[in-house]
């Protein structure tokens, strides 16, 4: 049997060769990065000439420190401060001296390095000839002892977690290095290579793989990339050292340093709380609730792909706490991204799409997850990321790829909700691949109630200032959260006053105005006062909306006759909410955001639960045949197809009829006239509000005739007396107040209101 071949001696570190006899001694991060740098420089022999330069040569040698036998350089240090004695001695330092403080310390000479002074040209030779010759054996030991796992616990983690191949696992730890290592980095940037195919090839001998495995790996498809952990930009034109960038979810994981999956988990999700909201809060969504239900469950238990709801809609209509009482519905236990840092900074946006698709690597082959991925428009907002044309932004450049987000929205194994305050800028593209798409309109009355039951309901506050908090459709949660702080914060104070002066404050600040503007009639509103021209009972409007769901009203008439009154009645009997918006509110100096206020109006309105009731519509309708400009015209035109297609009740108040677009017309099913009082009802509203509820009998005769003549008046005239009589603060004689009505009815003979 012949005897097996001898292994190669391991040479005894010398002068000539004083690599170490074992690495292995070597802290890893060192053994890596100057292991990366000795294959790159002996791979690629046009670097040798760049020895010549002392910023390469510096940056090198302090890679190589590590890998030297330290007798040796105790030696080099002794050898070369007796040459710079000998220096001293002779007045020749100055003709051979090599001044630059690139080098490591241990290699100036003690007394010099105050003067800057580094050994001369033979020193630089020696070293020249050193790294231009290693021993192939020595690298070859060197790979041996290093290995291929990666040096750093996060870059582990990482790879297995998210099932890196071989290369793409070196080529992350090659990041990792460029990064942690800061003379690894400046290696990298005096090696002087540019260019996509030269970074390439230095990038292979580097790590010593095939030039067409790295390209495979750092392609479009593969994974650094599809999982953003590396950037791509301006990759045919940067130098070795930018050639592989982190991007910032792996500078932000290589921070926080996680060393298994558990930890890596915690640093890309943020824990959902647990939710304090079922979907039986939100009745107005019961159906999409259900469904959105019943389909997340099944493909969570199923392994389905691509599964991917989209909820959208304003701010403050409560999508995030749907999310969560939809995971709990469904048994799921909900992830969600990521929003802040561990300095409480919010995360970039490239940093929250990555840590999006690696926590779908992390829970594959889970059953029991839903992924969440908040404020989708701040991570897609970014003008130079690459998901700039989901938000209608170019494509084109490399990295405007639209293919990698379909197949993020066609390949995720865990199912997703995403959610956004604004849908309208997406891509149609990416649009149509949500298959659970549901839209947030202003929440009902009652889900408002709720949601300032769970910000402040376990307080001293009276239950009417909640109804009153819930009655302003405009206030979000972050307010009502907001409040609830101020309210903690201030324990002395009176709670009601805390509440409503920073809800106040806060609501002045976004809107406008420190409340919602509210119509307060001085006098109660009674249908028996309603002169309604057409022979159509107020009861039979209402059933006939009732059994419907849907309607289209134009109400008309002068002031003051009940039209907005009405309108509430309407939708009280209905069990609606009414919303009341003023032209006023939607017209805009801009051209085409007139449009847009009234697209989002309509949109928005929770149609099933909700009355629209626009007042002052004239100005919006009106007749398109004397119009001078075009954008007249085109308000005209959206706001006629919005009611047309609109599938609730929409209700429309004008006091000018007479100047409405005749198309707009028919696109009413009612068009009731709201008259002044008639003569009965003059009587009749007198006796309750001037003689206190009497019988229209007591009235004086002379004041009953005078009541006859007045054939203008209207409830709002009684309304405008009583008013008077409040801020007076003294009871009226019914004489007095008949002469009030007068007076009013004349202000309306003197502006003309009485032709309507």
């Amino acid at each position: 049997m012949p005897k097996p071949s001898p292994s190669p001696r391991t040479p005894r570190p010398s002068m000539r060769c004083p690599w170490r006899a074992d690495f292995s001694v070597v802290p890893a991060e060192q053994r890596r990065a100057g292991r990366y740098a000795l294959q790159l420089l002996t791979q690629r022999p046009e670097l040798l000439g760049r020895l010549e330069d002392s910023d390469f040569l510096g940056a090198l040698w302090a890679l190589c420190v590590p890998l030297i036998e330290p007798r040796v350089l105790v030696t080099l240090t002794a050898q070369w401060q007796k040459k710079e004695e000998r220096e001293v001695e002779t007045g020749d330092s100055a003709e051979d001296a090599f001044c630059d403080d690139d080098l490591p310390d241990f290699l100036v000479a003690p007394s010099r390095r105050s003067l800057r002074g580094v050994p001369g040209q033979r020193m630089r030779a020696y070293l020249a000839d050193t790294l231009a010759s290693i021993p192939k054996t020595t690298l070859q030991r060197l790979a041996a002892q290093d290995g291929t796992t990666p040096t750093h616990p996060s870059v582990a983690v990482i790879a297995t977690s998210a099932g890196l191949n071989p290369v793409e696992t070196a080529i992350l730890d090659f990041a990792e290095k460029r990064t942690q290592t800061p003379a690894f980095g400046d290696f990298l940037r005096e090696s002087q290579c540019s260019g996509l195919r030269n970074n390439y090839a230095c990038l292979a001998a580097a790590l010593d793989q095939p030039i067409s495995a790295l390209q495979q790996a750092l392609g479009r498809t593969g994974s650094l990339r599809s999982l953003q952990l590396l950037s791509t930009r301006n990759r045919a034109r940067c130098d070795l050292e930018d050639f592989l960038t982190p991007e910032d979810l792996l500078s932000d994981i290589l921070i926080i340093a996680p060393e298994n999956d558990a930890a890596l988990l915690s640093a890309i999700v943020e824990p959902a709380p647990e939710s304090r909201w079922t979907l039986a809060d939100f009745p107005h969504l019961g159906r999409d609730g259900e469904r959105l239900q019943r389909v997340l469950a099944r493909a969570a238990g199923q392994g389905a792909q691509g599964v991917n709801a989209l909820l959208y809609g304003a701010p403050g209509t409560g999508k995030t706490e749907f999310a969560q009482g939809l995971a709990t519905a469904a048994g799921l236990t909900a992830y969600r991204v990521k929003t802040a840092d561990e300095d409480g900074e919010g995360l970039s946006r490239q940093g929250r799409l990555g840590a999006y698709l690696l926590l779908q690597r992390l829970l594959r082959g889970r059953t029991d997850c839903l992924v969440i991925f908040d404020e989708v428009e701040d991570a897609f907002g970014s003008g130079h990321h690459p998901l700039l044309a989901l938000f209608g932004g170019m494509v084109g450049r490399v990295d405007g790829d639209k293919g990698w987000m379909n197949r993020t929205l066609e390949d995720n194994p865990i199912p997703a909700v995403w959610i956004t305050n604004n849908a309208e800028n997406m891509d149609p593209a990416f649009l149509r691949r949500f298959l659970l798409p549901v839209a947030f309109t202003t929440p009902p009355k009652s889900v408002r109630r709720r949601m300032a039951e769970c910000h402040l309901g376990d307080t001293v506050l009276p239950a009417d200032l909640l109804d009153e908090l819930a009655a302003d459709a405009a206030l979000l949660p972050a307010q009502l959260g907001a409040a609830r702080r101020l309210l903690d914060l201030q324990p002395d104070a009176d709670p009601v006053d805390a509440v409503r002066d920073g809800v106040a404050a806060s609501r002045r600040l976004l809107h406008g105005s420190a409340s919602p503007r509210q119509r307060k009639s001085a006098t109660a509103f009674d249908v028996a006062y309603l002169n309604l021209a057409g022979g159509i009972a107020p009861g039979r409007i209402a059933t006939a909306l009732e059994r419907n769901g849907q309607g289209r009203l134009c109400f008309y008439g002068p002031p003051g006759t009940g039209k907005t009154e009405f309108a509430h009645v309407l939708a009280d009997a209905l069990g609606r909410e009414l919303v009341v918006r003023a032209t006023s509110d939607l017209v805009s100096k801009y051209v085409g955001e007139t449009e847009r206020n009234l697209a989002t109006l309509f949109n928005n309105l929770d149609a099933e639960r909700s009355v629209l009731f626009l007042d002052e519509v004239d100005s919006l309708l009106h007749d398109r045949r004397q119009a001078k400009h075009s954008w007249e015209t085109t308000q005209v035109n959206e706001l006629l197809q919005q009611i047309e297609h609109f599938p609730g009740i929409f209700i429309a108040a004008t006091n000018l009829m007479d100047g409405l677009d005749a198309a707009a017309l028919r696109r009413f099913d009612f068009k009731l006239h709201f008259r002044p009082l008639a003569p009965a009802q003059r009587l009749a509203l007198f006796a309750r509000e001037a003689l206190g509820g009497q019988d229209i009998n007591a009235i004086p005769p002379l004041l009953a005739r005078k009541l006859q003549s007045l054939e203008h008046l209207t409830p709002g005239d009684f309304a405008n007396v009583v008013r008077q009589r409040n801020l007076l603060g003294e009871d009226l004689m019914p004489e007095e107040f008949l002469r009030r009505l007068m007076t009013e009815c004349r202000w309306k003979e003197k502006s003309g209101a009485v032709a309507a």
